[in-house]
C-alpha cells in the first residue's frame, strides 16, 4: 500500500495518488540503465530528437572536408568588397533577407520536431511501469516546451558571441602568421582559442541539461517561469551536478570516439576512391563505414536515452501536480483513486474538482443535500440532489 500524505482539493479531484519519497541517486541511476536497456525502441526517437536539434552537425563532422584559409577567402573576398567599397543591390539585400528567413524557419522547425520527438519519450517513459516516475505530462505542449528550451538556451547565445569574436580574431592571426601546415587550418584555429570551443559545449551542455528539465516539469502542469527557477535549483544540487557530470563525462565519451572512428573509416574509403583499388578493398571499406556509423548511432541514441531518464526520474514537481493516476487497488483506504480500466483526462479531472467546489458550498435550498462527486471509470458522475 501507498502511504497517504496530505491531500490537497486540487490533488484529489484530479484523481491522483499520492507520492512516495524518493529513491537514492544511485537506485535512480541505475534504473534509468535498466529501462534503457530494455527499451530499445526508445533509442530511435533519443536519437531523432538529438539530430534534429543539431546533432547532425556532429555526425556529419567526420566526413566533411573543411576549407581551407585560401578558398574560404577566395569566396567571401568578392561579397566582402562589394558590401564594403559599393553599395548593396536591392537583389543582394532580398536574396540575403530571403536565406535568414529561410534559416530561421528550418531552425525552428527543427526546434519543434525536437521537442515533440522529447514529449514522445517522456509519454513512453510515464506509461511504463519499469520507469516508475511517480507523475506524467497532462500539458504537452509543443510549442511551450519549444520555448522553454529556447529560454534555456539564452546563455549559449551570448557563449555563442563570445566564441565568435574569438574564433574570428584567431583566425586572423592565423592567416597571418600560419602555423603547422600538417594541421588543418580548423585545428590551428582551435588550438588558438580552445577556451571559446569549451565554453560553447558547457554552454549548451547546461542548455540541454535545463531545457529538458523545466519541459518536462512544464508539461506535469507547472508554470514555464517556475518549472525553469525549480530546474536551475536542481542542477545546482548535488545530485544535479552528480548527474549533470556523470550523464555529460558518458555522452562526450562515446561521442568523441564515434566521431574519430568515422572519420578514420572515411579516410580509408576515400583513399580507395581516389587511388583506384581494387573492388574488394574498396567493398570492405565501404562496409566498414556503415557498420561503423550504424554501431555508433545504435550506442550514442542509448546514451542518450539514459541521460533523458536519468534526468525525467530526477525531477520533482509540487504536491497535487507530480503523481500520475493509480489504480484503486494500489491506494491505500481513504485516498481517493480511480479503478486500474479508467483513463481520466484533463478535462474531466478539471470538472471533478469543479464540482467538488461547488459542492462543498453552503446549499441555498433548505433541506437540500449534495451526494458525494466521484469518478467510476473514467465517466463523470453529477451530483444528485435530494429533497427531506
Amino acid at each position: 500500500l501507498v502511504q497517504p500524505r496530505p491531500q490537497t482539493r486540487s490533488a484529489v479531484g484530479r484523481g491522483y495518488a499520492p507520492r512516495v519519497g524518493r529513491s537514492s541517486w544511485a537506485a535512480s541511476m541505475r534504473s534509468a540503465l535498466a529501462a534503457t536497456l530494455g527499451h530499445p525502441r526508445w533509442w530511435a526517437l533519443a536519437l531523432a530528437a538529438f539530430l534534429v536539434r543539431g546533432g547532425i552537425l556532429l555526425v556529419l563532422l567526420p566526413i566533411v572536408s573543411l576549407p581551407s584559409a585560401a578558398s574560404v577567402a577566395t569566396t567571401i573576398a568578392p561579397a566582402l568588397e562589394g558590401l564594403v567599397l559599393g553599395s548593396p543591390s536591392v537583389v543582394g539585400l532580398t536574396v540575403a533577407v530571403a536565406a535568414a528567413l529561410g534559416a530561421i524557419a528550418i531552425l525552428a522547425t527543427a526546434g519543434l520536431a525536437g521537442s515533440w520527438l522529447d514529449l514522445a519519450l517522456v509519454r513512453e517513459a510515464a506509461r511504463d511501469e519499469d520507469v516508475d516516475l511517480g507523475w506524467g505530462p497532462i500539458r504537452a505542449s509543443v510549442r511551450r516546451a519549444f520555448g522553454i528550451r529556447l529560454a534555456a538556451h539564452l546563455p549559449t547565445v551570448a557563449a555563442l558571441t563570445y566564441a565568435s569574436v574569438r574564433i574570428v580574431v584567431a583566425t586572423y592571426e592565423e592567416a597571418l602568421s600560419p602555423g603547422d601546415p600538417a594541421l588543418p587550418m580548423a585545428a590551428r584555429v582551435i588550438q588558438r582559442a580552445p577556451d571559446a570551443v569549451l565554453l560553447v559545449v558547457i554552454a549548451w551542455l547546461v542548455g540541454e541539461t535545463l531545457g529538458s528539465l523545466a519541459a518536462r516539469r512544464a508539461s506535469a502542469g507547472v508554470p514555464a517561469w517556475a518549472a525553469l527557477q525549480a530546474s536551475v535549483r536542481q542542477l545546482v544540487s548535488w545530485r544535479g551536478v552528480a548527474t549533470f557530470g556523470l550523464t555529460s563525462v558518458t555522452l562526450l565519451a562515446l561521442a568523441v570516439p564515434f566521431v574519430l572512428a568515422v572519420g578514420r573509416a572515411w579516410e580509408h574509403l576515400r583513399t580507395y576512391l581516389l587511388d583506384g583499388g581494387d573492388t574488394v578493398n574498396l567493398v570492405a571499406a565501404l562496409v566498414l563505414l556503415v557498420a561503423t556509423w550504424i554501431l555508433g548511432l545504435a550506442i550514442l541514441g542509448a546514451a542518450l536515452v539514459w541521460r533523458a531518464l536519468a534526468w525525467t526520474a530526477e525531477v520533482e514537481t509540487p504536491p497535487g501536480i507530480d503523481d500520475r493516476p493509480t489504480p484503486a487497488a494500489e491506494v491505500a483506504p481513504g485516498v481517493s483513486g480511480v479503478s486500474p480500466a479508467a483513463e481520466v483526462t484533463p478535462r474531466v479531472r478539471r470538472g471533478a474538482a469543479s464540482r467538488i467546489r461547488r459542492a462543498g458550498r453552503p446549499n441555498r435550498h433548505a433541506g437540500a443535500q449534495t451526494a458525494p462527486v466521484t469518478l467510476r471509470a473514467g465517466r463523470r458522475e453529477l451530483p444528485r440532489r435530494r429533497r427531506n
